[in-house]
């Protein structure tokens, strides 16, 4: 039973009868276990305050029918299907770092990079800009030092720092990753593994300091005319020539600190904008077939798809998860107004796994300040 619900007529209907179509598919313990993951991976933010329970995302679900895409469906058993929006292109905020992870792992796997390479603390930090993540970054240097990750000459070994991605969406790790990766090796890895429809990550970065920095002279709404008439190559040129700014020029990172806290940065409003327009994108038809195939060990090859596991499944440290499920990967991310997920996950005494994709587009009011630090008045938000 392949299920597309494209009818704007019926759209509200449909989406409220495919709901019912996938409890009883998957049986409503296991979508609720899924759905769970809103409140259990972004624990802490405040959106998740008002879809804290499976039952309040499926509301909203039902209630925002054209902000929502998703995919859903047991691997192997191609009857039982839900397309809904799969294929209209999304921003993706942080679930675009499977694509990150994804070239790390190819590289690694093929003796490209040693994951024992220690790295400086100092290296990655360089791309931290506080108040913009959420707290992910020192939240994973704290557990690093708990663990003892971190050496006496304050470096760290190179396969924590995709641990950092993955686990805590730390955008400065995931800004060093690409560096490390290349941007001609990302660029080809979408064409190696043939994704279709699917935007290449950019250094966050540099995408914040495009939306804003405390050189730029013109107007917000002049800001965004002008990247919206740029080709993908032209914004990813202007994307990485701000990366490098930041990383060669300590006064510009020192001025940027101060005019995020300043009335000129962007308010959630102008980061929604920024974001829907400029951030990439995908459909969660292309991310629900991701997830698949590191499941199967079908998206790059076994060695590599074992080692994207590894990271992805780090929601099996949860109790509640590990008594319900064999495994669970998953990615999420969040920026103004965006809210992304992606997963694998097996049931216990499932036959086959089961594979999702949901991207909303949630309403600011909903969205809450989205784990943004308040500072004099300000949001610094942003995420990924």
């Amino acid at each position: 039973m392949s299920i597309n619900l494209f009818s704007p007529l019926h759209i509200g209907i449909s989406l409220f009868t495919l709901i019912l179509i996938l409890v009883g598919i998957w049986q409503k313990q296991a979508v609720f276990s899924i759905l769970d993951i809103f409140s259990v991976l972004s624990e802490g933010t405040e959106w998740a305050s008002q879809l804290k329970t499976p039952e309040a995302v499926l509301e909203y679900i039902i209630s925002h029918p054209q902000d929502v895409s998703l995919v859903a469906y047991e691997v192997g058993y191609s009857e039982q299907e839900i397309f809904y929006n799969s294929d209209i292109k999304r921003p993706l905020a942080s679930t675009i770092k499977i694509l990150v992870l994804a070239e790390y792992a190819r590289q690694i796997s093929q003796g490209l990079l040693a994951p024992q390479e220690l790295v400086n603390i100092e290296d990655i930090d360089l791309y931290y800009l506080p108040g913009t993540d959420g707290d992910a970054h020192p939240g994973a240097i704290i557990e690093w030092k708990q663990k003892q990750y971190i050496n006496s000459a304050n470096q760290v070994e190179l396969h924590h720092i995709p641990w950092a991605m993955i686990r805590y969406s730390d955008n400065a790790a995931t800004d060093y990753l690409i560096q490390r990766l290349g941007r001609e090796n990302l660029n080809n890895f979408i064409e190696l593994v043939n994704i279709k429809n699917q935007d290449v990550p950019l250094p966050i970065i540099g995408q914040i300091l495009v939306w804003s920095n405390h050189t730029c002279n013109d107007t917000f709404a002049e800001r965004l005319q002008k990247y919206q008439a740029m080709s993908p190559q032209e914004y990813g040129n202007e994307v990485y020539r701000l990366t490098q700014i930041w990383k060669s020029d300590e006064e510009f990172r020192s001025n940027q600190l101060t005019h995020i806290t300043s009335p000129k940065w962007l308010n959630l409003q102008e980061q929604q904008a920024m974001a829907h327009t400029l951030n990439g994108k995908g459909t969660a038809n292309g991310y629900a077939q991701i997830m698949e195939r590191i499941y199967r060990g079908l998206l790059i090859s076994s060695e590599a798809d074992r080692i994207m596991r590894r990271y992805l499944e780090w929601t099996m440290e949860f109790p509640n998860n590990q008594q319900q499920l064999d495994t669970f990967g998953a990615k999420n991310g969040s920026l103004a107004g965006i809210i992304t997920e992606a997963w694998y996950l097996k049931p216990k005494n499932a036959t086959n796994a089961r594979v999702a994709a949901l991207f909303l587009k949630i309403s600011l009011q909903v969205h809450g300040l989205i784990s943004c630090k308040i500072t004099f008045s300000k949001s610094f938000c942003i995420n990924f």
